[in-house]
């Protein structure tokens, strides 16, 4: 019965790092779509600003005074963008919380437990950290 519940702890495993790298990678995709629309938006803004300064500029007009709303405009969303940016570490901190150091031994490359994701010694027969036979 013990390999049946070990093998059922794994694939409940499983499913939960499935489940939640799937939200995880909905959200991201939600807040990097708003940050290329801030982004768009911000690059017009931009664009528009510096037309104006440029004909400001050429009339013999360029005052800081003039530019005050385009240049809060921009402010404006650069703050939107640093939000989005906080967010996807946030969306990280939270799948790392969730899966623990399950999430991690992907990225490093090698043989690593199946059951708690600990890094495994080439020819390791056992997990030295909880014992689960090597696959």
């Amino acid at each position: 019965m013990a390999v049946f519940d070990s093998l059922k702890d794994t694939i409940n495993k499983g499913v939960t790092a499935v489940s939640v790298k799937s939200e995880s990678l909905v959200e991201s995709s939600r807040v990097k779509s708003a940050m290329g629309s801030s982004q768009k938006k911000l690059d017009a803004e931009l664009s528009a600003l510096g037309v104006k300064f440029y004909q400001a500029w050429k009339a013999g007009e360029a005052e800081g005074a003039l530019f005050a709303d385009d240049l809060a405009r921009v402010r404006a969303i650069e703050e939107e963008m640093d939000g989005l940016r906080v967010r996807l570490e946030q969306i990280k901190a939270e799948e790392d919380k969730i899966l623990g150091s399950a999430a991690k031994p992907a990225a490093q490359g090698g043989v690593f437990c199946t059951n708690c994701g600990k890094r495994l010694l080439p020819g390791s027969r056992f997990c030295d950290e909880c014992g689960t036979p090597v696959g």
